[in-house]
């Protein structure tokens, strides 16, 4: 779907039902290193002032873009990040391409974490409120998730979505998080940040308002 597609689809959808107000982006991929996400964007606001924007982002680019953020008017920006560990990052992701760098393992890692942090921290810093998404993967990150707690309240994020691993693609034979995991998990990072609480799997290409969103 082309950025003008996109937009027009977006509109036309706005206008039919009036009870949609938010437009958003997210993956797979990393909407801000596709030109396409903000040409989409800058469509929809040049034909509607009065949407509310939002964005989910790996936080890697965020930092560099928060200017942008702020001229376009995102009401929040949602960070997918879930670890504070290295080793556990160099597990999660496979690789990383930084100036034309590839970078595997820890040192991969390690680029991750503080670029995810930097990127939070950048844009609490320009009062946009960010909720970071972590995905409790018992066998990689269940010992890292407390601490990353920490670090992304102290980097400014105000609210921290913890939900359970759905197995598939390199993560088919890991085990999810039991429902009693989750919890225990949930309570010991809500002594950092506002733990939320009442997310369902969802997917990103839909329509509507929750409970009546439709497939694309």
């Amino acid at each position: 779907m082309s950025p003008e597609t996109a937009a027009a689809r977006a509109l036309s959808e706005i206008r039919a039902d009036p009870r949609i107000r938010i437009v958003a982006v997210s993956g797979p991929g990393e909407p801000l290193a596709n030109p396409e996400t903000f040409e989409t964007f800058e469509l929809i606001r040049d034909s509607l002032q009065d949407v509310n924007f939002c964005l989910s982002t790996n936080g890697t680019m965020l930092s560099e873009h928060v200017p942008w953020l702020k001229k376009m008017g995102f009401m929040s920006v949602t960070v997918s990040m879930s670890t504070s560990n290295p080793s556990s990052a160099a597990r999660i992701y496979e690789w990383a391409e930084i100036a034309g760098r590839r970078l595997t393992g820890d040192e991969m890692g390690l680029f991750i974490i503080r670029s995810q942090l930097h990127g939070i921290s950048k844009a609490a810093d320009a009062r946009l409120p960010v909720k970071v998404n972590s995905i409790l993967i018992p066998e990689i990150n269940k010992e890292d998730i407390v601490r990353l707690a920490e670090l992304v309240a102290e980097a400014g994020a105000s609210l921290q979505n913890i939900v359970p691993l759905v197995p598939n693609g390199r993560f088919a034979s890991l085990t999810p998080p039991s429902r009693t995991q989750l919890e225990d998990v949930r309570k010991r990072a809500s002594v950092h940040i506002v733990q939320f609480r009442h997310c369902k799997q969802c997917r990103s290409d839909v329509m509507g308002i929750p409970g009546c969103d439709v497939i694309l």
